[in-house]
């Protein structure tokens, strides 16, 4: 848990959370099992909320303070949801928490202005209901019908799960939707790693089954006839393909048999008694006039040429040292499973720049009715890109949330349209929620699952014994020793001889991929006047830099550290001297693009950037194939930079960007700002 009055620097900082427990393994518990493990902490929550909780002393108050907190909202995957709040799995018809959308065949409504929220009031009485039950069959009963069990957040008087159970991005698209149109959608991954999924014969849209007029097991079996009709026919011998299809049909019900003829208009021209094989066999005669198999003309869009070229920006890309790394040989079995924040640095820097450099404007193709098709893909891919962009900046506006609602309601739109022989998914319909969360909560980054699983993964590398029982306690002690430790040498009367150790405790227990305090970087400064550290040396100025200072002599530095971002002049480190910045510190102006050339001190102490600008592309002679994509911060520049030096201030700064050279004459240059 993450107390939300704490600023976002510190909030997710291990000293600053709270580990209420540790479920045993090596199951977690099924169905409505989960509400023994949670009821103790619902019972402070409860006692938090209705009389509050008195507090001998804090910082701010020495004589004590009376305090109430409630849960705001809960964050996890949609199973784990599910499963906490005792509603049916994402896998039902009632896959979602948020609306009352219902039926699996309603996957792709992008109707969004019509969906309502379900109602707080009717899912607390179901789920009373199902708890006062006096049977196991009664409860069955009343979950068939309504999806819901009773969960112990229920005990919480505020607990809306409409509002407070929120869709998770990480989860829903960094680990969703991202894999799944990257590798099943573009086939973006070697043999080794293909789908082996067959693609339907051919689609239709069987449209939403009228709820209430079915029951649970009727209404599956209505999904598994829609997808049987749909399958295609492999077998060589076509009739053996639809006595197979025969026999399993015959397996269903009566009941969904009827509804799937009625629905396809196909009722069996027969009077009196109707039998199973009477829907069976008008189900086979409508079949019979549908395509067999997949359309073969399908391009392959994951190509050799279109996954060497992702590699290449992978591997070729100048980017800052914090950008999140994609292991160069992405698309093979030895790259692994990729990390949410790897898919997030793919989706939003590397796969665009490639696919808009192999299949934007300005590019030939073998065919015109190919350049036509890849367009399209593309088009459509830089809607989920887009989307993404926009869900995970850490600045949220009401126009941005719109915006990210307009391309993901585009993205699901077309998807049937683009990729006809796949399936929708959960997920498809959750990212719409997404939107309702970002206006309710803000940014996404103050509340997505990152630092959670970052402290998951933290509490699974503790040396324990495996055995189950004393494992989680364990884990527990050690997490809060810990926590202590932290919480103890931030303290400023720490005794001097512990604040010593304190180095090798960071350089031991810091993240992968912290910078090394051992570096001589400037400190982190109060305002925005980074100083010359009081045991730097003066050098002498290289001509280019005395045409602009005027001196020949001056502390020159290879980084310095900035509000937590190191930056580095070209010749030590590339990616970390790509810079936006405002001309002038005029912030009404267009950030302009540079490289930062030297970083040198002034008579005043105050160290600067000696830049110099990235030349603009001529629009006259080339063609731009970013700029069709408004909202991916990308543009083409020309290869070569001013000759001119240009001071600049480091506050003056707006972000790092990556570049990567499409041609011997032309680069991308794509903005890393996340606010």
């Amino acid at each position: 848990m993450a107390c939300l009055n704490l600023p976002l620097d510190i909030r997710y900082k291990p000293e600053n959370m709270y580990l209420a427990g540790i479920i045993p393994g090596p199951k977690q518990p099924s169905l409505e099992n989960l509400n023994h493990y949670i009821r103790p902490l619902m019972n402070d929550l409860v006692d938090a909320w209705e009389r509050g909780i008195k507090f001998s002393k804090t910082a701010c108050y020495p004589n004590g303070r009376l305090t109430r907190c409630a849960v705001a909202l809960v964050v996890c995957d949609l199973p784990a949801a599910r499963h906490l709040s005792c509603l049916a799995g994402v896998s039902s018809h009632f896959y979602c928490s948020a609306c009352d959308c219902y039926h699996k065949s309603t996957y792709g409504r992008v109707d969004f202005e019509n969906w309502t929220p379900r109602d707080r009031d009717k899912l607390r009485a179901y789920a009373e209901q199902w708890r006062d039950a006096a049977t196991s069959a009664e409860r069955e009963a009343l979950f068939k019908a309504h999806g819901v069990r009773y969960s112990e957040l229920w005990r919480l008087p505020y607990w809306d799960p409409s509002r407070q159970l929120v869709i998770d991005l990480m989860h829903c698209l960094l680990e969703g939707l991202v894999p799944h149109h990257t590798r099943n959608l573009l086939g973006l991954t070697s043999k080794s790693t293909a789908s082996a999924s067959t693609p339907l014969a051919f689609s239709y849209d069987f449209g939403e089954v009228p709820s209430g007029t079915m029951t649970m097991k009727e209404m599956t079996q209505v999904s598994t006839i829609q997808a049987l009709l749909l399958s295609q026919m492999i077998i060589p011998d076509e009739e053996a393909c639809f006595n197979k299809l025969k026999d399993s049909l015959f397996h269903k019900n009566i009941g969904p048999l009827k509804y799937i003829c009625n629905n396809l208009g196909c009722m069996p021209q027969k009077t009196g008694r109707m039998f199973k094989i009477d829907y069976v066999k008008a189900l086979l005669e409508w079949r019979r006039g549908k395509p067999l198999t997949a359309p073969i003309e399908e391009p392959q869009f994951g190509t050799a040429e279109v996954l060497g070229c992702i590699r290449d920006v992978i591997r070729d890309a100048s980017v800052p040292t914090w950008l999140g790394s994609v292991p160069s040989d992405f698309g093979d079995a030895s790259a692994g499973s990729l990390k949410a924040d790897e898919w997030r640095s793919l989706i939003t820097v590397y796969l665009p720049i490639a696919l808009v450099s192999l299949w934007g404007a300005s590019t030939s193709h073998a065919s015109d009715e190919l350049s036509v098709r890849l367009r399209s893909v593309l088009d459509h891919t830089m809607e989920l890109v887009c989307a993404v962009y926009l869900a995970c900046a850490r600045t949220m506006t009401a126009r941005r949330a719109n915006t990210y609602h307009s391309y993901i309601s585009g993205y699901v739109g077309k998807l049937k349209e683009i990729h006809p022989t796949f399936a929708l998914r959960p997920n498809h319909h959750a990212s719409f929620h997404l939107y309702d969360f970002l206006l309710l909560f803000g940014p996404a980054h103050s509340w997505w699952c990152f630092p959670f699983e970052r402290l998951i993964g933290i509490l699974q590398r503790l040396p324990v014994n495996h055995k189950f029982g004393e494992l989680e306690n364990t884990m527990l002690r050690s997490y809060i020793k810990a926590a202590r430790l932290h919480r103890w040498l931030a303290r400023t009367d720490c005794p001097s001889a512990i604040q010593e150790c304190r180095a090798l405790f960071d350089k031991v227990y810091a993240p992968k991929g912290a910078p090394d305090p051992s570096q001589e970087l400037a400190k982190d400064p109060m305002d925005d006047i980074v100083q010359v550290p009081d045991s730097a040396m003066t050098s002498t100025v290289p001509e280019d830099l005395y045409a602009l200072i005027r001196r020949r002599t001056a502390v020159l530095r290879a980084s310095l550290k900035f509000d937590g971002i190191v930056y580095c002049r070209a010749s030590t480190h590339m990616g970390n001297s790509q810079i936006f910045f405002y001309p002038n510190g005029d912030k009404s102006l267009t950030p302009v693009a540079a490289s930062i050339k030297y970083i040198y001190g002034t008579l005043t102490g105050e160290l600067l950037f000696a830049v110099q600008r990235h030349l603009p592309l001529d629009n006259n002679r080339t063609i731009d194939p970013f700029l069709m994509y408004p909202d991916f911060p990308a543009k083409l520049y020309l290869t070569n930079v001013q000759s001119r030096l240009e001071k600049v201030k480091v506050s003056w700064v707006v972000s790092h960007f990556a570049w990567w050279a499409v041609s011997d004459s032309h680069i991308v240059i794509l903005s890393l700002s996340r606010d």
